[in-house]
């Protein structure tokens, strides 16, 4: 018998458009692997792009030791650190950490590598002392046509970056110039994204992780990939691989999705006609931690204003305007729930005392549900494409575990993320499958990733420290091959707690705030 009253609450009428029956997920998940197919029959990286090659087609095995150095710039700051690898999977890590200020994004070139040559510096006489070179891995956040492991070409900057003359220059040649003229003894090795760079750093700890996934701001994916299915590296490359070369793959899921196959509601459309970039990154939009405070105001404003159903037809002054309320707002409330203090909540949602009810308080925590529910069967989608992407399920034993590493603010700090995520995986793919998948925080992707991958490729295979001459940077890395014929005894243990194994990260640094 139908409920008329559930069918008349304005309420349950909205939740209904943001529930992802199985027959929707079906068509995201076949979205996602019709568009990595194209992506990588694509056959130039240049430009807006999905599917990029990485260059990167080895892994670590966990044993790896000795000091290799990483920097990770992004829009707002810059983070060099030099990264201790202790072997057993197990990492320090000490850091030099510089705010980016527009006297930097609007100087020439020349300055501004010198100014990150001095925060490399600055390391390396605080934390290290060597005679010989200390290698590195850049984590570049800004578009770059990567042509090999270490070198790339600038194609813009953008973030707020106007340094005149910047695009069309060799990256790695910048870095060395600027290293040369600081008498700075350190060569790039690597030239990284972050999302590989998770991989590469949970894979360290965690052999045989199969997917690098970045969930908080935005959202990405890195994966392992066919050499022969990636276009982008050319017809001959592509040839001449054998049949089981891996190569790391960085997806750009962000910029993901259309109407053809995502769940698009009338909120995500007006959330993305606010927005100073609209029809694009349809996906993120409707799923990370930069959007869901929106799309949880959208919601309440339409409530109070077309159904006087909250706040007695009054909206609140922190639900006013656009993008004011945020996803850390939500994830609160969502947190405390009905046990939260209406004071607080009033406090939170800038609502006069008198204008709201414990009745509202349980309808706003229903709404902030509501969008993070649906976020977290969204990002399994991705990652459910991502794991058949790569025939998993078909290849491995079925013991073998399915891990998944995952960083990012809205996965590790929205309440209940981790658990409905798996719950969603379990749905699609089933109780057996779902015992093996693992979903790891894997922190510090950008340091030890960048750190790990100038590793791989640094060409000296031993390092004398100058402090202690018994010491050396021993190296024991693996091609992906390799590690897939070893991956079931490398991973014997799979069915003990999976924190035990997990990354060790000594550093001074924390991440001050949720969402940006």
């Amino acid at each position: 018998m139908t409920n008329l009253a559930a069918v008349d609450d304005p309420l349950e009428l909205i939740a209904s458009t943001f529930r992802i029956t199985r027959d929707k997920m079906e068509a995201i998940v076949d979205g996602f692997k019709s568009e990595c197919t194209a992506g990588l029959r694509t056959e130039s990286a240049k430009g807006l792009s999905t599917m990029i090659p990485s260059y990167v087609t080895r892994m670590p095995t966990g044993e790896e030791r000795g000091t290799f150095l990483s920097l990770d710039l992004g829009g707002s700051n810059l983070r060099v650190s030099a990264v201790n690898l202790l072997g057993h999977g197990q990492v320090t890590v000490s850091e030099v950490k510089r705010t980016i200020t527009d006297v930097e994004r609007t100087s020439t070139v020349t300055h501004f590598f010198d100014w990150i040559a001095e925060a490399v510096e600055e390391l390396i006489g605080k934390h290290t002392h060597r005679k010989e070179p200390l290698a590195m891995g850049i984590c570049w956040s800004f578009p770059l046509d990567q042509t090999s492991i270490d070198s790339g070409t600038i194609l813009r900057m953008g973030k707020g970056f106007t340094l005149d003359g910047i695009e069309g220059k060799n990256l790695r040649t910048l870095f060395h110039e600027a290293f040369n003229r600081k008498k700075i003894n350190v060569v790039v090795t690597a030239v990284l994204n972050d999302t590989v760079g998770t991989l590469v750093a949970h894979a360290y700890s965690n052999p045989g992780a199969s997917v690098g996934f970045i969930y908080g701001t935005g959202v990405n994916a890195a994966y392992p990939e066919r050499v022969s299915r990636i276009r982008k590296l050319g017809k001959l490359t592509c040839s001449e691989s054998a049949p089981d070369d891996i190569m790391l793959v960085n997806t750009e899921i962000d910029i993901f999705g259309n109407e053809s196959y995502l769940p698009l509601t009338r909120f995500d459309r007006a959330l993305d006609e606010l927005h100073s970039q609209p029809k694009f990154q349809p996906y993120e939009k409707m799923m990370s931690g930069a959007y869901l405070g929106e799309l949880v105001r959208l919601i309440a404003v339409e409530l109070t204003t077309e159904h006087q159903y909250m706040f007695c037809g009054k909206v609140p002054k922190q639900l006013s305007k656009p993008w004011i309320f945020t996803t850390e707002a939500a994830s609160n409330i969502e947190r405390l729930g009905d046990s939260m203090a209406l004071s607080e909540f009033n406090q939170w949602v800038g609502c006069m005392e008198s204008e709201s009810t414990e009745e509202d308080l349980r309808r706003f925590v229903r709404i902030c549900a509501l969008v993070s529910s649906r976020a977290a069967v969204l990002a399994a989608a991705a990652m459910a494409a991502i794991v058949e992407q790569q025939d998993i399920l078909a290849s491995s034993p079925t013991e073998t575990p399915i891990i998944i590493g995952i960083t990012g603010s809205t996965y590790e700090k929205y309440p209940a993320m981790p658990e409905r995520i798996h719950q969603a995986l379990r749905d699609w793919f089933g109780d057996a499958v779902a015992r093996r998948i693992r979903l790891d925080v894997a922190k510090e992707g950008s340091s030890v990733g960048g750190a790990l991958i100038a590793m791989l490729y640094h060409n000296d295979q031993r390092h004398v420290d100058s402090e202690d001459p018994k010491s050396t940077c021993f190296i024991s890395c693996l091609p992906f091959s390799s590690i897939k014929n070893r991956l079931y005894n490398l991973l014997s243990w799979a069915g003990s707690d999976p924190q035990s194994h997990a990354t060790h990260v000594a550093t001074p640094s924390s991440e001050k705030s949720m969402y940006l």
